[in-house]
């Protein structure tokens, strides 16, 4: 017993130059939110030595950050003792993270070391770094009279948020995350100001796509009949149906983006819609399409270029709505941004991306931008890049339509706006 005990020793290199390979250096996670599981990560373990490797120990330096590991299939409890690594080898490790709560409003940074024990006496370390950000979290939010909400912490919605029948909600400053298949529903009112509503996600679906770049992914925000919604200096983005506005419904945007939606960006059905210094950008379906009720809008840009379907709708659509443009830019890839059909049309000082020029009084001052380059709707845009879904929506000073005055010509306001 004692000789094969010494035989088994003697297989594993006892030259402490032998050592483990990691695919690497440290393991960067993403922002995680404090209390949720993040995703699961990994990194592989290599021995590229001439003979085998045997870890005696694995485990977490500190072990009170929230790490779980995986180890070849085994979970660390604690640590995991005995790991072989054979010559030519190797091992996949897995790590997840549920960060406790840090009592900061701010993203902070959180991180351990995982720390492997080799049987010649040689330690190595992997560092794990992530940053965790504390935020009140809502199962099914329900408004039932006047709340006023001033907080720099981050809001989670994991059902939904409904604002009942004679209830205002009053949002400020406020960043609201919405988990998959939730939204707002409004039956009274709601407004707010400089404001983001966006997915909860905040990892990333490959190496060079977050999920923040990705539409769908969360439901969106409904007006129901005759309620109100105000919006000013506000983001709205990745939905799917970003803002839908019931019968005599009552929008206002100013100064507000409503981009990437999967399906419409806004949907208006018989509502008021109030547009100022606005930008539209990238839907599946419509940028704006309003049916019925009435559409204003002033120095606003609405912009096709989604990218994840050959199908998607115009930039701007309206049918039998009551509408007056003025300063606006309707632009994208297609040669058809932009269609109206009503007896109630006034378009003034516009640029229209469209090969068929409409003429009479419905249309004055209207600058037509030629349709025979596609490059030629996306050179107005400081960034319109397909391959990584990155998107600057600020006009460049050389567009035409910034130096005629027309579309949102404001320069981008925060790291959050499209």
């Amino acid at each position: 017993m004692m000789v094969a005990a010494c035989s088994d020793e003697e297989k594993y290199s006892t030259t402490n130059t032998d050592v483990l390979t990691f695919s690497v250096d440290t393991l960067k996670m993403d922002t995680v939110f404090s209390t949720i599981p993040s995703s699961t990560y990994s990194f592989w373990v290599y021995n590229r030595c001439d003979a085998s490797l045997l870890i005696n120990r694995v485990a977490l330096e500190k072990g009170t950050q929230g790490f779980r590991v995986n180890v070849d299939g085994e979970y660390l409890d604690g640590e995991l003792n005995g790991v072989e690594v054979r010559k030519g080898d190797s091992l996949c490790v897995f790590v997840e993270l549920t960060a406790p709560k840090c009592g900061q409003t701010d993203v902070q940074p959180i991180g351990d070391c995982l720390v492997f024990n080799l049987s010649h006496g040689k330690q190595q370390k992997v560092p794990l770094r992530a940053h965790q950000w504390d935020a009140d979290i809502h199962d099914q939010w329900d408004v039932n009279g006047n709340v006023t909400l001033d907080s720099p912490c981050p809001i989670i919605i994991r059902k939904g948020l409904h604002i009942a029948t004679g209830a205002k909600l009053t949002l400020r400053s406020a960043q609201l995350f919405f988990h998959d298949g939730a939204g707002i529903d409004v039956e009274g009112s709601l407004q707010a100001s400089e404001c983001l509503f966006r997915g909860d996600r905040l990892d990333a679906m490959f190496d060079d796509l977050p999920y923040d770049r990705v539409s769908g992914q969360w439901k969106g925000i409904v007006l129901a009949p005759n309620a109100k919604g105000e919006w000013t200096d506000c983001v709205i983005r990745n939905a799917t149906d970003a803002l839908q506005l019931g019968s005599n419904a009552q929008a206002t945007l100013l100064r507000t983006s409503v981009h990437n939606s999967s399906a419409s960006g806004i949907f208006s059905e018989g509502a008021h819609l109030a547009l100022t210094h606005c930008r539209l950008t990238n839907a599946g379906g419509c940028c704006l399409e309003a049916k019925g009720g009435s559409v204003t809008a002033d120095h606003c840009t609405f912009a096709q270029f989604y990218p994840f379907s050959a199908d998607r709708g115009e930039a701007f659509r309206t049918i039998k709505a009551s509408v007056a443009c003025t300063h606006s830019l309707m632009t994208g890839y297609d040669d058809l941004v932009f269609s109206a059909e009503s007896s109630d049309l006034h378009f003034s000082h516009c640029m229209i991306r469209s090969d068929q020029p409409l003429m009479g009084d419905t249309f004055t001052d209207i600058v037509w931008e030629a349709t025979d380059d596609e490059k030629g709707g996306k050179s107005h845009f400081r960034l319109v890049d397909e391959t990584i879904q990155s998107y600057d929506f600020s006009l460049l000073p050389t567009s035409p339509a910034y130096q005629l005055g027309i579309g949102d010509i404001r320069e981008k306001t925060t790291s959050s706006e499209p």
